[in-house]
Formats: structure tokens, C-alpha cells, sequence
């Protein structure tokens, strides 16, 4: 095994007795140390740059790649070379797991948008696993389970909401993510990208910007700054708000009371 994934493996168990948990599912939840070992032992860590390709639409996979530093965009490109960027990724998160769990080739781009290091686990290995370990495939379904849910929050957003509130939404989750209870929220993306995934033109997107900054939210280069702690609250939905710490307490005023939508008996 290589040195790389001997230090992830032990900062990985080291996060895991600080019980030190981001919220999002990962391959490596609940697994043991020898089986950790086992699955990583084929696998490899590698450096990525900003704007390099890592995997185009169409092509075999041959590796689930985990992020472990940086950030990657998936995208896909319309017959007349129109862009729509798919999913937005940062540390932590994987991609083609669903591609190499079902057999399918990749349905998209992925590209690297800040440079950082990969670790990519080969395919063969990912199914070997999810047939003798049941945690392990448990948790595939889990992270599946989670782009599909994602999917359709993105489907419902294009659809059925205005720029604006489409714009907010996405906010209100990075804020959730990030921690609810401070009063910035960085931004891993430049806002070109944001407004490709939210299906915003640039001129709309500023519109949309110029609106939410009367909401109480200063909007920067690579951040936001919230002039109040609930000024995203307008934007919240029920999938979202419970992952809210104040839902339905006191605190979610504006949610819970004044709209008074989810406020149980």
C-alpha cells in the first residue's frame, strides 16, 4: 500500500474517534481498519489541475474517484456544444460510483475546477467489495441515494422555481453544509459555474444577485455575508429545513411561524 493511502487511512480513523463527521455519505463509513486496507489496497492518490479532464462522456470507467482536495465540476454538452453542468463537487465527495455499480459508461465530463488530489479506487474492486461487504454496499446506496434526491431537488428547482428562488435555495444549502450558525457562507465555485447548474444565464443570474442582496446579503467575490442569521430562511423547504438544527423550534421563526408551513401538531 502505498504511503498516501496509509496517511488517509489513519486520518480517516482519526476523524472517526474525534467523531468529527461532515455530513455527507462516504464510502468509508463504519468500515473497519482491515477492511479499509482491503479496499484501498489496489488504489492510488493523484494530483489534479485546474481544467484538466479527468474522465469524458462516454468513456469506460475504470475508477471511483474520491476528492480529497479541490474541487470538480461534472457536465455534459448538448449536440451543439451548449454546456449544462451537472453536479458541483468538493472534498469528500465521490463520483462514478453509480457508472461502476451498474456497469455503464460515463454519462458525463468531469473537470477539475481547483486543483487537488484524487484518490481513485479501481472499478473491479468497488464490485468486488460491494458483493462480500455489506456496509460497504450499504453505503454506496446511501451516496446514490443522495444524487438521486439531489437530482431531484435540481429538476424541481429548473422547473418549478424563479431564478431568484432558485439562487437562494442553493445558497440556503451551502449555509446548512457549511454550518447554519455563522454568518458567511463561502462560495467553491465561481458564479459562472453556479449559474450554468442552477440553468441561470449570466445576465439573469445578476438580476437575481441584485435581488437577493436586498434580502439582507452581501454578496462577494468568493462569499457571502449575511446581514442577518435569517435572511436564507425565506427559501426553505421542508427536505431542507430538516437538516436545519432550529427546525421547528423556537428559533425558526420565519419558517415555522410566520409561514407557518411546518409546524407540526
Amino acid at each position: 500500500m502505498e504511503k498516501a493511502i496509509e496517511i488517509f487511512v489513519e486520518d480517516l480513523l482519526r476523524r472517526r474517534k474525534a467523531h468529527r463527521d461532515d455530513g455527507i455519505p462516504s464510502l468509508f463509513d463504519g468500515l473497519s481498519e482491515p477492511n479499509l486496507q482491503t479496499l484501498l489496497f489496489s488504489s492510488h492518490v493523484v494530483e489534479i489541475e485546474a481544467g484538466k479532464e479527468i474522465i469524458a462522456q462516454g468513456d469506460d470507467v475504470a475508477y471511483v474517484f474520491h476528492i480529497l482536495g479541490g474541487s470538480v465540476k461534472t457536465q455534459r454538452f448538448s449536440s451543439d456544444g451548449k454546456e449544462s453542468t451537472i453536479r458541483m463537487l468538493g472534498a469528500g465527495e465521490t463520483f462514478m460510483e453509480d457508472s461502476v455499480f451498474f456497469g455503464y459508461k460515463s454519462p458525463v465530463h468531469a473537470i477539475a475546477v481547483k486543483s487537488g488530489r484524487m484518490l481513485i479506487i479501481p472499478a473491479e474492486t468497488v464490485q468486488r467489495r460491494a458483493l462480500t461487504d455489506p456496509q460497504f454496499a450499504c453505503n454506496l446506496l446511501k451516496i446514490l441515494s443522495r444524487h438521486y434526491k439531489n437530482a431531484i431537488h435540481q429538476i424541481d428547482s429548473i422547473v418549478a422555481k424563479s431564478p431568484v428562488e432558485r439562487l437562494g435555495y442553493y445558497f440556503l444549502k451551502l449555509h446548512m453544509e457549511q454550518g447554519s450558525d455563522s454568518m458567511e457562507i463561502a462560495l467553491p465555485f465561481q458564479k459562472s459555474t453556479i449559474a450554468n447548474h442552477l440553468g441561470i444565464t449570466p445576465e439573469t443570474f445578476s438580476r437575481a444577485l441584485a435581488q437577493i442582496k436586498k434580502m439582507g446579503i452581501d454578496v462577494e467575490q468568493d462569499k457571502l455575508s449575511l446581514r442577518d442569521a435569517y435572511a436564507l430562511c425565506h427559501f426553505c423547504d421542508l427536505d431542507i429545513g430538516q437538516s436545519c438544527p432550529h427546525f421547528n423550534t423556537e428559533r425558526c421563526h420565519l419558517c415555522a411561524d410566520e409561514k407557518g408551513r411546518y409546524r407540526q401538531a
